[in-house]
């Protein structure tokens, strides 16, 4: 399966959606547990950017728009001048892939599902709390580091997979990642969001 297909259903739970632009600003110290909790009760939203993603056997990067709205997520993913675009829509019991003309479906309602079907072994679940910055509540957690100013994470490790995060900003009253790299082993992702935006409550 060509990196960029294994890419998107990697980051399927990730993406979101949203409609009201959120103005950007310097991010400002915050109180961690006030500030997790908002951040983590966040259900929809829509991040734009990049992403790279490098393993042993190869590398690949696209442009990224994912939006969420509760458990549904819906991902565009795409190369140079839209080149390879793929829709993913899921869930949270199954993916559905678009490209082109083609269709494809798969259940992801069992923990092994994902790596059987690609071969890729990434806790999809947690992703969509580690692109907000906030550790998942389903996974343990073993390290966490909060900067002392911001009280932002600068990083964290949940079942040996390390989150960096290297840059935030103030999108209205939020502040959230723009800039992180996870990595386990001989896989390395870097995400670069550029726009984040949030639907109205």
């Amino acid at each position: 399966m060509p990196l960029l297909k294994r890419l998107i259903l990697w980051l399927s739970p990730l993406v979101v959606a949203g409609c009201a632009s959120l103005e950007q600003s310097t991010p400002t110290a915050a109180d961690w547990t006030t500030h997790s909790a908002q951040v983590a009760t966040l259900q929809h939203w829509t991040a734009s950017g990049k992403l790279a993603v490098r393993t042993q056997d190869a590398s690949e990067s696209a442009s990224m728009v994912w939006r969420q709205q509760a458990r549904n997520s819906r991902i565009q993913l795409s190369g140079p001048l839209g080149v390879g675009a793929i829709t993913v829509e899921s869930d949270g019991d199954q993916l559905h892939i678009y490209e082109g003309g083609e269709h494809r479906t798969i259940d992801i309602s069992t923990p092994d599902a994902i790596f059987t079907s690609t071969g890729w072994d990434l806790p999809l679940q947690a992703l969509s709390y580690w692109l907000r910055g906030v550790p998942s509540p389903d996974n343990s957690l073993q390290a966490l580091k909060l900067d002392p100013q911001t009280q932002l994470v600068q990083s964290l490790t949940q079942d040996d997979w390390e989150v960096r995060y290297e840059k935030y900003q103030l999108f209205q009253d939020l502040t959230l990642p723009t800039r992180l790299l996870i990595q386990r082993g001989a896989t390395r992702a870097k995400v670069i969001i550029s726009q984040w935006q949030t639907a109205s409550s």
